[in-house]
């Protein structure tokens, strides 16, 4: 990523890195020199008022003077000089001659300090401690000289010279100016090695959470943060997984609400064709026997038929009034069936004995067309679970269905068949057959194989297999048309049940 977090905590912590080596070597440059001659020339005055309030007047004899001054010496890195007022020398540091008689060797060390007379005449008068930073002008040297009143026999009997050379600081400030480079070196390489521990603590968890966001974005909801941290990081990973949860499962109830409203608007756009269709249909029905009845009635009323005719005219009436009837009331029928208003009863019967009724009801028609109509069942008892008018509806329907397409001298069958848990009851028209192609259509409402839908003398209003259908859909039954062996079979599965009458 061009702008990337790991980038830039690594670019801030190497720049404050820089800035800090940066600021140290120029303070180090132009301050540090500056600093420690405050420093040293305070810890040095400081360390000779010591000395004076310890000693002054408190030394028995030389010896334990110059055991206090060496010791002085030795821990300040100093050199020391004591003259009396009168000019004498009291004390010479061992580190500048043995001769402590020798001018030019005290010359050489610390001339321009003992020489200024205001400097001494001021720590004289006020006796205070004074001192003074002066160029050694035989070592070409920077040193520091501090000035004290000092009593040995009497009070300010005696001048405390120190003197410190910090000729050692010149060269330590070089050292240290080396020492930089290699540590600015240094912080390069640890601010790298910080900017990975940042990587590993900060970017790398925010980068998996802003790939999970992104996932999330897109609606894919299956990433999760893996985190067991307890620290803002760890609060907001476990914010985000809370987060694609609900919105996981809002999504997906509003796809099922989403479907659901679709498959209402669907039955709703089904509904509305259905009853399109209804009037449509009901209305190419219903024209005919509407407009037989009108023009028989008519005729009537004209005069134009008297004594048989009128009567003939009469019958023609009635019986297109009847097959209305009948039309309206399979499509009442069928109306209820579709728009589920309708339930079943189920109880347990003997479907031998409904069969049997349904048959001799329409023995007459079977006499009429000269039918050879076979009843055969594996048992004398078939107990179903179903729905018993519901179940009378199915078989007239099945029945005057094959009486109404079965060439007349023709076997029409009625079979039942024990399975282990149910019965198929079939229903075989023989003399005819139909093409593969239509029978998937036969179940259709209004659907006759004449695509004419003209009247004939079979009567067929195209209703009663699309009421068998919803009736068998309504007891979960499985039922299908296919053309046999020199005929065509209806059949339909009902459940089995074992009752006492069977058991006798």
């Amino acid at each position: 990523m061009k702008h990337s977090l790991s980038r830039r905590l690594f670019g801030i912590t190497l720049s404050l890195v820089i800035a800090l080596a940066v600021i140290a070597f120029f303070a180090q440059t132009l301050f540090f020199e500056s600093f420690y001659l405050y420093k040293k020339t305070n810890s040095l005055a400081l360390e000779v008022n010591k000395f004076n309030d310890l000693y002054s007047l408190h030394i028995e004899t030389d010896k334990d003077l110059i055991n206090a001054l060496q010791k002085f010496e030795s821990d300040n890195n100093a050199k020391i000089i004591i003259r009396s007022l009168d000019g004498k020398y009291r004390y010479i540091s061992n580190n500048i001659a043995s001769d402590k008689e020798s001018y030019d060797t005290l010359t050489a060390f610390g001339a321009e300090l003992i020489n200024d007379e205001e400097l001494v005449n001021q720590v004289v008068t006020y006796s205070q401690t004074k001192y003074k930073i002066f160029e050694n002008q035989s070592s070409g040297t920077k040193k520091i000289g501090i000035v004290s009143p000092i009593s040995l026999n009497s009070k300010n009997d005696s001048i405390f010279f120190c003197i410190s050379s910090i000729q050692p600081i010149k060269e330590a400030s070089d050292v240290a100016r080396e020492f930089l480079i290699y540590l600015f070196l240094g912080l390069i390489t640890i601010s790298i090695i910080l900017a990975l521990i940042y990587s590993n603590l900060i970017s790398k968890p925010l980068v998996n959470l802003t790939r999970v966001a992104n996932k999330i974005s897109n609606m894919d909801f299956s990433p999760v943060c893996e985190t067991d941290r307890e620290d803002e990081i760890g609060s907001l990973a476990k914010s985000l997984n809370f987060l694609s949860k609900n919105l996981q499962a809002a999504l997906l109830d509003l796809q099922q609400k989403n479907r659901k409203l679709e498959d209402d608007i669907e039955k709703e756009r089904q509904l509305e064709n259905m009853r399109k269709d209804f009037i449509s249909n009901v209305s190419h029905e219903l024209k005919t026997p509407i407009g037989i009845i009108e023009g028989y009635a008519e005729g009537l009323k004209d005069g134009i038929a008297s004594g048989e005719d009128a009567t003939m005219y009469l019958e023609t009436i009635i019986d297109e009034s009847k097959k209305m009837s009948v039309l309206v009331t399979n499509m009442l029928e069928l109306s209820k069936l579709e728009s589920g208003t309708i339930k079943p009863n189920f109880e347990a019967f003997n479907i031998n004995r409904l069969i049997n009724k349904i048959l001799k009801k329409h023995k007459p028609d079977f006499e009429e067309n000269k039918f050879n109509v076979n009843f055969n069942s594996t048992t004398p008892y078939s107990y179903v679970y179903a729905d018993p008018f519901q179940m009378e509806q199915v078989l007239t329907n099945l029945i005057t269905n094959a009486i109404k397409y079965t060439p007349p001298k023709n076997d029409i069958n009625v079979s039942i068949q024990e399975g282990l848990d149910k019965f198929k009851i079939s229903v075989q028209n023989m003399g005819v057959s139909i093409p593969q192609e239509e029978i998937g259509k036969l179940f259709d409402k209004f659907y006759r194989l004449d695509k004419s839908r003209e009247r004939t003398q079979k009567n067929s209003t195209g209703i009663g297999l699309s009421i068998v259908k919803n009736i068998l859909r309504l007891h979960n039954s499985e039922f299908n048309f296919q053309n046999i062996n020199g005929g065509v079979e209806f059949y339909f599965y009902l459940e089995k049940i074992v009752s006492s009458e069977e058991e006798e």
